[in-house]
C-alpha cells in the first residue's frame, strides 16, 4: 500500500489510477474538479490536508486523478457500464474549493470554507454550514440550504429553493419553483420567481437592500424583531395586506406604493404581476413563520 507521501507524489506528478477509497495529499490553494458525474455525492469536510475518496460500486473500478495548476481533477476509472448512477463519498480539507457538475447529480455538502459550485441539469441539491461563495444551478431538481455565511448564488427551474438560518448575501431565481426564506440576517437578498411563491422571515438589517420579485405568485414578508425600513411595493393586480401602519392616500393597482416604517434604515422593493403582497410582524426571536 502506498504511504502518503508516495500518493502525493504521484498526484503531483499527473494521472494516475487508485483503489476506490483513497487518501491524497493536497496543498493550500488546491480546487477539487469533478466533471461528469451521475450518481449522489456527499461531500464532508476535516482539518487535514488530505482529500478522502471512497466510492461504492460492485465493479473493481478506481479514480484516475490528474492535476492542472490548482485544479485536482478526479473522475472514475471507466468501467463495463459507464452510464450508471454511482455513489461517492468525499471528505475534504475545510479549507478546500470545490467544483462538481453532471447530467443527473444528487448532491449534499457541508462543512466548507472554501467557495462552492455546483451544477447538474436533474437531481436535488443540499447545502448546510458553508463559509465561502456558493454557486449551484438546478435545472431540474430542489436546493436545500442552512446556515450559509459568505453568499449564495441559487438557480433552479421548476423546484423549491430553500434557505435557512442564514447571513449569507443571498441572489436566488426560480421559474416555477416557490421560494422559503427562514431564519435570515442578510444584509442584501434578491429573490425572483416567474410563478412561485416567496415567503421570508427574518431580520431587516441597517442598511440593508431587499428585492422580491415575481409574476404570478405570492410574496409574504414576515419581519423579525424591530421594524425599520423604506418600502416600495407594486403590484398590477394583486392585493398588498400590511400589519405595519402605512401612511398612503390607498394602494392603486400599477403604481407604486412607498411608505417608510419606524425609523427606516433598510430598503425593500417588492414587485409582483398579480399575485398578493403580505406584510406582516414576526416574534421577536427565531424567525419561524407562525402556523
Amino acid at each position: 500500500m502506498l504511504s502518503h507521501a508516495a500518493i502525493g507524489m504521484l498526484l503531483y506528478a499527473g494521472a494516475y489510477l487508485s483503489p476506490g477509497d483513497t487518501l491524497l495529499e493536497v496543498r493550500a490553494g488546491d480546487r477539487l474538479v469533478i466533471r461528469d458525474f451521475r450518481g449522489t455525492v456527499v461531500v464532508d469536510s476535516w482539518d487535514r490536508d488530505q482529500l478522502r475518496a471512497r466510492i461504492d460500486t460492485k465493479e473493481a473500478r478506481g479514480f484516475v486523478v490528474r492535476r492542472s495548476g490548482g485544479a485536482v481533477e478526479l473522475a472514475l476509472e471507466e468501467g463495463a457500464h459507464p452510464e450508471r448512477r454511482e455513489d461517492l463519498w468525499l471528505t475534504l480539507p475545510r479549507w478546500m474549493d470545490l467544483e462538481l457538475s453532471g447530467r443527473e447529480l444528487e448532491a449534499e455538502v457541508r462543512g466548507l470554507d472554501g467557495d462552492v459550485v455546483v451544477w447538474n441539469q436533474r437531481g436535488d441539491l443540499v447545502f448546510a454550514d458553508l463559509a465561502g461563495a456558493l454557486e449551484a444551478r438546478s435545472v431540474d431538481g430542489s436546493i436545500e440550504a442552512r446556515a450559509l455565511v459568505g453568499s449564495a448564488r441559487l438557480r433552479t427551474g421548476d423546484e423549491e429553493i430553500r434557505v435557512s438560518a442564514s447571513t449569507a448575501v443571498l441572489d436566488l431565481e426560480s421559474v416555477d419553483g416557490d421560494m422559503e426564506l427562514r431564519g435570515i440576517r442578510s444584509e442584501r437578498i434578491s429573490a425572483r420567481s416567474t410563478d412561485g411563491d416567496l415567503t421570508f422571515s427574518g431580520d431587516l438589517l441597517e442598511g440593508g437592500d431587499y428585492g422580491f420579485f415575481s409574476h404570478g405568485g405570492d410574496i409574504t414578508l414576515q419581519i423579525v424583531g424591530p421594524a425599520h425600513f423604506e418600502a416600495s411595493v407594486l403590484s398590477y393586480s394583486g392585493k398588498f395586506e400590511s400589519e405595519f401602519p402605512v401612511r398612503t392616500s390607498g394602494f392603486h393597482s400599477g403604481e407604486n406604493l412607498d411608505f417608510t416604517v419606524g425609523s427606516g434604515g433598510a430598503r425593500v422593493v417588492v414587485e409582483t404581476f398579480s399575485g398578493p403582497v403580505r406584510l406582516m410582524r414576526g416574534p421577536t426571536g427565531d424567525g419561524d413563520m407562525d402556523g
